[in-house]
């Protein structure tokens, strides 16, 4: 019997840029993939597990979905959107968008923290767990793919 398809989060708001890599994954490497920063998305996070988040630092407040609808993206008070990713990490491993681990994304849940800016450091990301790494954009795709395959790998053992 074959196991389920391991669900990857792309939580990122260039959806055109995107594409791509979401295509890639699941067409290539058979892994269900959603990509969106969508706000409705924390709502879900308590019920719907995800495998592995790949996340942006930097999430604009309004943005445009894959269909060039205007969306509100995800966005903290107080949190400058150039920091959106840090922020939703920090939360997320806070159990801030869990209630029940076996329904819902784990807080901790692998996590690459993606960034077109290189204003991170490594150290401030792997902060948060050893589940967490950081990777500028653009990056290689074999060495993302690398990346996901261990994280998974390290987090089910």
């Amino acid at each position: 019997m074959a196991s389920a398809a391991k669900k990857i989060l792309l939580l990122d708001d260039d959806y055109e840029s995107m594409l791509p890599l979401k295509l890639f994954l699941e067409t290539v490497h058979d892994f269900a993939v959603e990509l969106t920063a969508n706000k409705a998305l924390l709502t879900r996070l308590p019920q719907e597990k995800f495998d592995l988040i790949c996340v942006d630092l930097m999430i604009h407040p309004i943005g445009l979905d894959a269909d060039r609808h205007e969306v509100q993206n995800i966005h903290f008070d107080q949190v400058n959107w150039r920091r959106t990713g840090l922020a939703f990490l920090k939360q997320l491993r806070e159990g801030q968008f869990s209630r029940d681990p076996k329904q819902g994304t784990s807080p901790q849940v692998p996590v690459i923290l993606l960034s077109a800016v290189a204003d991170t450091s490594a150290a401030e990301v792997l902060e948060f767990s050893p589940y967490a790494q950081y990777m500028e954009k653009p990056f290689d795709l074999d060495e993302l793919l690398d990346r996901i395959n261990q994280l998974l790998k390290d987090s089910a053992a």
